[in-house]
C-alpha cells in the first residue's frame, strides 16, 4: 500500500472518479475503499450501476469527495490501494498479483531545447510521471547534463543508452578495437566526471543490443566484454559511483540461445549492476521475417535464461514496444499481467516513438485510444514509485552542476541492490 498526501481537491476528485470508472467497467473487482487513519469508509458505490444512476451523479459525487479529502490535508493522510491489472493469461480466480517495486520508464527522444516541453507533454498524456526517462547518446554528444537536469526537476531518473559510434561517422565496425586501444579514453573520462558532478543516479546502457548484427559493435563478444571492462575501470578511477551499469542485450530469436548469444558478451558480475533485455512485437506488416507475436513469444525464453544465468541481479525490460494493430490494446494488457505477476521484473521502459519515418512501426503507447487507456490505467494504479505526477523541484541541480554540497546525493539516494558492481557498492 502506498500513502500520498492530496494537496488539491481536483486531484482528489480526479483520483476518486478514475477509481469508480475502472471498477464500474469490471464488476469482478472489489469495491473501492479509502482508509483514513485506520477508519474504513465502505464502498457504497458497489451497488451503483450505470443503468440505475443518472450519469452526471458520479462525477458530482467525485468532486465532493475530492473536496472532502482535501479538507483532511495537514491532519490526515489518505492511503490508496493500487488496482492490479489482471492478464487474460492468468486465472480469473487467482489472487491479484503484487505490485510492490514495480515501475516504468519511457524513451524520450526530444533533444536539448525541445526536451523539456516534450517530456512534460508525455507526462500530461500519461497523467503521471514515469520513474525513468531514457535518452540516447553517442561520442559526438558527450554527457547530456541538460537532459539530466530536466529529468531531475521532475524527480525522474535518467537512463543513458550509449551508442559506441558517432552519428556523423557510423559504420565503424572496428570501434571496439578503438576503445581497447585507448582512443575513447578521453571521452569516457569526461563523461564520468560530468556524470559524477551531476549528483544524480545515472543508469548507463553501455553498447546495448550488442548481440545484434545491426550495431557497429555487434556480434563481437570477446572484444565487447573487454571494452566494457576497460570503460568501467575509467569510471571507477574517476569515482563516478552514481553510475549504474546496465547490461542490455536483445532478446534471442530463432535458433539463438542464451548460452551462445548473450552470456559470451557478459563482462562479469563485478562490472554489472542491472541486467536488461530489449524486445518488440513488430507485427505482421514490418517485414516477411516478422509476425504478430505475444509477449510470451517475444520475451519468455530470454527472461528464463537471464534469470538462470544472472541470479541476484535486478532484471529489467530495458526496451519494449508493440506495433499498431487491432490487438495492440490486448497485447499491452497481457504484458502488464505478466509484468505484475513476475517477481523478478522490477522495471520496464516503453520505447515511446512513432518510427514510421525510419521504416519501423508506431511504437507509441497512445497510437490508439484503447491502448492509451490500458497503459494509463496501469501507470496510475500500479506504478508503485511515482503515485502521482510530481511537481517541479525548486531545488533541483542547476546546469552549472554546483547546487549540492560536497557528497550530496541529489533527490535520490543510491538504491539498495543485490548486485556488487560499480554504482551500487563500488566493486572491488
Amino acid at each position: 500500500m502506498k500513502t500520498v498526501r492530496l494537496g488539491n481537491w481536483r486531484v482528489g476528485a480526479w483520483r476518486f472518479w478514475k477509481d469508480f470508472e475502472v471498477r464500474l467497467s469490471n464488476w469482478k473487482m472489489p469495491p473501492p475503499r479509502l482508509i483514513i487513519k485506520g477508519m474504513r469508509i465502505p464502498g457504497f458505490f458497489k451497488t451503483l450501476s450505470r443503468r440505475s444512476i443518472p450519469f452526471p451523479v458520479l462525477p458530482i459525487c467525485a468532486i465532493f469527495a475530492g473536496m472532502w479529502l482535501c479538507a483532511c490535508e495537514g491532519t490526515r493522510t489518505v492511503s490508496l490501494k493500487p488496482l492490479p491489472i489482471l492478464s487474460q493469461a492468468l486465472s480469473p480466480d487467482a489472487d491479484p498479483p503484487a505490485t510492490e517495486s514495480k515501475t516504468f520508464g519511457i524513451y524520450q527522444w526530444n533533444k536539448d531545447s525541445t526536451y523539456d516541453a516534450g517530456l512534460q507533454g508525455e507526462i500530461n498524456s500519461l497523467g503521471i510521471s514515469p520513474t525513468y526517462a531514457m535518452f540516447f547518446v553517442d561520442k559526438d554528444m558527450g554527457f547530456p547534463k541538460e537532459i539530466v537536469h530536466y529529468n531531475a526537476l521532475r524527480n525522474i531518473r535518467t537512463i543513458l543508452s550509449q551508442e559506441l559510434c558517432s552519428y556523423t561517422a557510423k559504420g565503424d565496425f572496428h570501434v571496439l578495437d578503438s576503445i581497447l586501444a585507448g582512443r575513447w579514453d578521453g571521452y569516457f573520462r569526461r563523461f564520468a566526471r560530468e556524470a559524477k558532478a551531476c549528483h544524480q543516479p545515472i543508469y548507463y546502457r553501455f553498447g546495448y543490443e550488442m548481440n545484434g548484427d545491426w550495431m557497429d559493435w555487434g556480434e563481437q563478444p570477446v572484444k565487447f566484454a573487454k571494452a566494457w571492462r576497460h570503460a568501467w575501470r575509467i569510471f571507477r578511477e574517476e569515482k563516478a559511483g552514481n553510475v549504474h551499469w546496465v547490461f542490455s542485450a536483445n532478446v534471442i530469436w530463432g535458433n539463438r540461445t542464451i548460452a551462445k548469444d548473450i552470456v559470451p558478451y557478459y563482462p562479469g558480475d563485478r562490472y554489472v549492476d542491472i541486467v536488461g533485455v530489449d524486445g518488440y512485437n513488430f507485427g505482421d506488416n514490418h517485414s516477411r521475417n516478422h509476425h504478430w507475436s505475444s509477449y510470451t513469444e517475444v520475451f519468455q525464453a530470454s527472461l528464463d535464461g537471464l534469470k538462470a544465468h544472472f541470479r541476484g541481479k535486478p532484471l529489467w525490460i530495458t526496451e519494449i514496444g508493440c506495433a499498431e494493430g487491432a490487438g495492440k490494446a490486448a497485447w499491452i494488457q497481457d504484458f502488464f499481467g505478466h509484468f505484475n505477476a513476475d517477481p523478478a521484473l522490477r522495471v520496464f521502459v516503453w520505447f515511446n516513438e512513432d518510427k514510421q519515418y525510419a521504416g519501423e512501426p508506431n511504437w507509441r503507447f497512445d497510437s490508439d485510444k484503447d491502448s492509451a487507456e490500458r497503459f494509463r490505467t496501469w501507470a496510475i494504479y500500479n506504478n508503485s514509485i511515482t503515485p502521482y505526477t510530481l511537481p517541479l523541484r525548486e531545488n533541483a541541480l542547476p546546469l552549472d552542476g554546483n547546487a549540492l554540497p560536497q557528497g550530496g546525493s541529489g533527490p535520490f539516494p543510491l538504491e539498495e541492490s543485490k548486485s556488487a558492481g560499480m554504482g551500487v557498492s563500488g566493486g572491488t
